[in-house]
C-alpha cells in the first residue's frame, strides 16, 4: 500500500472515530450550553448568500441527492455556517459558525461565538 492510500485510510478512520465519539457523547448525556446570542454578533452590512444569489450555486450531478434547502433562522444567519453534519439519530446537527469571515482568524476565536455549534430537531422543527 502506498503512503498516500495509507494516509487517506488513517484520515478516514480518525474522522469515523470522531463522529462515533460525538454520537456517544450525545447519547450518554444531553449537553447543556451557555445562552449565547449569535445574532447580536452579526455585522449589519453582511447579507446571507443563498443558492439563488450565489455566484457559484450548487450543482447536482447525481439523482441520489436533493437540491439544498436552507435551514431556518435558528441555524442560518447572515454569518458563515459551514461543515454541517447530522448524527445518525437524524435529530442532531453540528456546524461551524463565525459571524464575520472578514475578521482575521486569530480574532474570530476570541469573539465568544465562533466555533462548533449544535442544533437539535424537536417536533420536526
Amino acid at each position: 500500500m502506498d503512503l498516500h492510500k495509507l494516509k487517506k485510510k488513517n484520515k478516514s478512520l480518525i474522522t469515523l472515530l470522531l463522529f462515533l465519539t460525538l454520537g456517544l457523547m450525545v447519547c450518554i448525556k444531553e449537553p447543556t450550553y451557555p445562552d449565547i446570542d449569535r445574532h447580536s454578533k452579526l455585522p449589519s452590512d453582511i447579507v446571507k448568500r443563498t443558492p439563488e444569489t450565489d455566484q457559484y450555486p450548487p450543482i447536482l450531478y447525481s439523482n441520489d441527492y436533493e437540491p439544498p434547502v436552507p435551514l431556518g433562522p435558528g441555524v442560518n444567519t447572515s454569518g458563515a455556517e459551514d461543515s454541517p453534519f447530522i448524527l445518525p439519530d437524524g435529530k442532531t446537527l453540528y456546524f461551524v459558525f463565525t459571524p464575520d469571515v472578514r475578521v482575521p482568524v486569530e480574532k474570530q476565536v476570541l469573539d465568544s461565538v465562533t466555533g462548533v455549534w449544535v442544533s437539535y430537531k424537536i417536533d420536526n422543527t
